[in-house]
């Protein structure tokens, strides 16, 4: 029906309301889209980053505690440590980690714990010549005594003993230690330590006197400063 009063050629139904048009932005030009695509796109790069950043690490052999100078270097005393090192060639001067600890190290000087193993602070052991596991009881030696230490050997006599035998004996003179080893009841009088020394030749050649003289008695160290 064409409504009154309309134009000529335009038909206009009576009643009905002209249906408006909605201007709809294209997705892909919504601001929010945009800040999130920036957002992932931030935590793609960035998490690149931290695991290239976490990859340029050198694991490097480290102290789990105090160590003397002269003190063995085994794995029960060691532990990984990844680091980053700012300059490359510093790499070189640390003790790697990427292969097993070398066998016959010991400390050039005291260590403490956490610090990193450098190259320069290691020797090579040196195996030559005789040791010797003294057994010493509580109170027979410096409490603080340690590997690198130079001790005198005594042999005091054990109570009992004739009169003729109630002098104590020095019988090694100003040998290295090499280890200290708690013995707790693995000594005949009680609990103790193993002290392994390095014996110079000229000790090494009168061991068996030694060895007859500390049956006899009880052994005892005192420190060389």
């Amino acid at each position: 029906m064409r409504s009154r009063g309309a134009p000529p050629g335009e038909d206009t139904i009576a009643g009905a309301t002209p249906r408006a048009r909605r201007l709809e932005r294209m997705r892909w030009q919504d601001p929010r889209l945009a800040v999130g695509v920036v957002l992932v796109a931030g935590s793609v790069v960035l998490g690149a980053r931290v695991l290239a950043t976490a990859d340029d690490t050198t694991p490097v052999w480290t102290l789990r505690e105090d160590l003397a100078a002269g003190a063995h270097v085994d794995p029960s005393r060691v532990e990984v440590a990844d680091i980053r090192f700012v300059d490359d060639g510093d790499v070189s001067l640390y003790l790697s980690a990427t292969d097993p600890l070398p066998e016959g190290l010991v400390l050039a000087h005291d260590t403490s714990a956490g610090e990193l193993l450098a190259l320069s602070g290691l020797e090579r052991e040196d195996r030559e010549g005789v040791e010797l596991p003294l057994p010493v009881l509580d109170g027979a030696m410096p409490p603080d005594l340690g590997t690198g230490d130079r001790v005198d050997v005594w042999v005091a006599p054990e109570p009992g003993q004739s009169d003729q035998a109630q002098v104590a004996e020095q019988v090694i003179t100003g040998v290295a230690v090499r280890s200290v080893e708690d013995s707790v009841g693995g000594l005949a009088g009680g609990s103790g330590a193993v002290v392994l020394v390095a014996l110079e030749d000229s000790d090494a050649t009168a061991l068996p006197e030694t060895l007859a003289t500390i049956g006899r008695g009880s052994v005892v160290l005192t420190r060389v400063e």
